[in-house]
């Protein structure tokens, strides 16, 4: 449950308010930077939050569960904060992203933080971009670290995989199997798979089930 200030709460009950929306974008590499959409710069959260870029909220999109919060953020490309070849080298994505309603009639401003997230993939054209706001629940569907499985997860002819570039054979291709990296490519030393993984049907597997050979003439029970 939300705690509304109550100097915020005696302004909302008068039916008179002076509201704006204020962002406050803390960047992967530290940087933060704040947007409203009021009609002056605000300072808020210790960051002078501009006026004036189109920064605003899109389309938004709630479900029950696990399932993540999705959200749009639009805005005006400049060469000050919103530079277009930062988007592009992705230094703004995966940025955290706050959001407020703030009070900027009261001496000093009050706030509500009404949600966060993550930005996500972000899209640029015609000197406006677009960003997915992410609810900090997609984490939960993130893949962390490696993947254990039998076939290779490394991108053909990429530094991990290491196959040469002027390879001849490199034009047919990689299923990422074992005995591919080693008939085709004899790159068994870089093979990012784990193809003596025991199968599921071994890990099932009960007592009564088909004996289990440990190397000897003898099963189990045997």
């Amino acid at each position: 449950m939300r705690h509304v200030p109550e100097t915020l709460q005696a302004a909302l009950e008068t039916g008179v308010t002076c509201l704006c929306a204020c962002w406050i974008v803390t960047r992967s590499d530290g940087a933060r930077f704040g947007f409203t959409d009021h009609d002056r710069d605000l300072a808020w959260q210790g960051v002078t939050c501009r006026a004036g870029t189109g920064f605003g909220a899109g389309e938004c999109s709630t479900e029950t569960g696990l399932v993540p919060d999705q959200a749009g953020l639009v805005g005006a490309l400049d060469d000050t904060v919103l530079k277009a070849a930062d988007l592009e080298t992705g230094l703004w994505s995966g940025a955290r992203v706050e959001t407020w309603r703030v009070d900027w009639s009261a001496d000093p401003p009050e706030g509500l933080k009404t949600g966060q997230g993550e930005l996500g993939e972000v899209r640029r054209a015609d000197g406006r971009f677009e960003a997915e706001l992410l609810g900090l629940s997609h984490r939960l569907s993130r893949v962390t670290g490696r993947v254990f499985a039998r076939r290779c997860d490394a991108v053909l002819g990429d530094e991990r995989c290491g196959v040469a570039s002027d390879h001849p054979d490199l034009g047919l291709g990689c299923d990422q199997s074992f005995a591919t990296c080693r008939d085709r490519f004899a790159n068994t030393l870089n093979f990012r798979g784990f193809p003596h993984m025991i199968g599921n049907d071994v890990l099932q597997a009960s007592p009564a089930s088909e004996p289990v050979r440990d190397g000897g003439s003898r099963g189990l029970g045997g």
